[in-house]
């Protein structure tokens, strides 16, 4: 059985209403523009030294897409006129499901994952020739200039010695040159950056670039520091002037990072499924749910439940039914449709809290943006909740379209953004 009184009272905290949501929008705004000024701010302004792309660029170029479980290295033709075609890819995971190699393991050297990625290289330009080499880096990094980097620290499970404090152009370019590849890296970006410049390229009404996956984070346009509108990074994901639950305090105590990266801890697809986890405890310490059981695993491991889990709950199919089916089972929850139907409320709950949040910040952004091109102003966005979650991207769209009737706006989403973007970074490296 459910208490839903107090099922009630949890999804209220999940809530954010009109005013809740403008003041998040105000805030983020002011953020920003006390992170232009200099001042003390959650938000940054680093600039990525590069400009938007015409839409006119032409060559073949070589793009590396390095920062999640996969490393993907292709040629992209740039066409011109916003159109452009991958000629040829590569991609091959950390860890060889053969066990041959495995990059996320503790010995692994910086000169080892470095030159795997410039065997990749070599791979694709054989019998073929380049304009230029672009490297999309998404791990936390210092940009020093349109073609290098100072790394901070790597994530998801990688940690080369030798690296941190290091530029990963120069140890990338050290590597081409040791296996004999007349190549260096012209330009080095994130994956933020690589889909604005994807979508801008396409469009000339980009005028943001926005990922929610694993992380979150959004660009912009700067025009006031610079001689030319620069793209740069806000680290939107550490934005914290947000109104913070009881579960969201526990997950953020309880995180490698406390006190930081809050809206990302809010939004993002590494922590929805955890937020869930976290309710569903408490509702059940407190008694709300009968069939809770304090001894099962997945209440005492942190990370237990996947966001996945989640978007299997909202889809109306079958093979959806199936897969939650299974997991409850496998975690020892008794498959009733009354718990089903508790952890896709609260889902539900904790995703459209996700989606209000975005698009507040989104607001912001698209307030404080000039109007180049009348009044289309188009977001590209990229990331594995825009890609796969049902109604993620439209309600945000819809959002949107309602706070700012005098705009067209839009959501764009980009595929191969993040690989696409550093063939135009080079591009624009020349």
């Amino acid at each position: 059985m459910v208490d839903y009184q107090m099922l009630k009272e949890s999804l209220e905290m999940f809530q954010l209403d009109g005013d809740s949501w403008k003041a998040v929008a105000d805030e983020f705004k002011r953020e920003i523009d006390l992170a232009e000024a200099g001042g003390s701010s959650s938000l940054k302004i680093l600039p990525a030294f590069l400009s938007p792309p015409s839409g006119n660029e032409k060559g073949n170029y070589t793009a590396i897409d390095f920062g999640g479980s996969n490393l993907r290295v292709m040629q992209v033709q740039l066409l011109g006129l916003g159109l452009y075609r991958i000629a040829k890819q590569i991609s091959r995971p950390l860890q060889d499901p053969q066990g041959r190699y495995d990059f996320t393991g503790p010995h692994i050297s910086g000169s080892e994952i470095f030159g795997w990625i410039a065997d990749m290289v070599g791979e694709v330009l054989m019998g073929s020739s380049t304009d230029g080499l672009g490297f999309t880096f998404s791990f936390p990094m210092q940009q020093l200039s349109i073609d290098s980097a100072r790394l901070l620290s790597w994530t998801k499970e990688l940690k080369p010695s030798g690296t941190v404090g290091q530029d990963p152009s120069l140890m990338l370019g050290d590597a081409l040159k040791s296996k004999g590849i007349k190549l260096k890296p012209s330009a080095i970006i994130n994956d933020t950056v690589a889909v604005f410049l994807t979508g801008s390229y396409c469009d000339a009404s980009v005028c943001a670039g926005s990922i929610c996956g694993t992380g979150f984070n959004t660009c912009i346009l700067e025009y006031k520091q610079w001689e030319h509108p620069m793209i740069v990074n806000t680290e939107a994901g550490n934005y914290s002037r947000l109104p913070l639950n009881i579960y969201d305090k526990v997950l953020d105590a309880e995180s490698e990072n406390p006190g930081q990266q809050i809206m990302e801890k809010m939004v993002s697809g590494k922590y929805l499924g955890e937020l869930l986890r976290i309710a569903l405890k408490d509702l059940g310490e407190r008694g709300a749910w009968g069939d809770y059981d304090s001894s099962l695993p997945i209440w005492n491991q942190p990370f237990a439940l996947k966001t996945e889990v989640m978007d299997w709950l909202q889809k109306n199919d079958p093979q959806a039914g199936l897969l939650t089916a299974g997991w409850m089972a496998e975690m020892g929850i008794p498959v009733r449709g009354e718990n089903q139907q508790l952890f896709s409320i609260l889902g539900k709950a904790i995703v459209q809290r996700a989606i209000m949040l975005i698009s507040a910040s989104y607001c912001s952004v698209l307030q404080r943006t000039p109007l180049r091109y009348g009044p289309r102003q188009l977001i590209a966005v990229d990331g594995a909740l825009f890609k796969h979650w049902p109604g993620f991207l439209s309600e945000i769209e819809k959002i949107l379209k309602r706070e700012l009737p005098d705009r067209s706006v839009s959501l764009r989403y980009t595929q191969d953004g993040s690989s696409v973007g550093a063939a135009i970074a080079a591009a624009l490296a020349g």
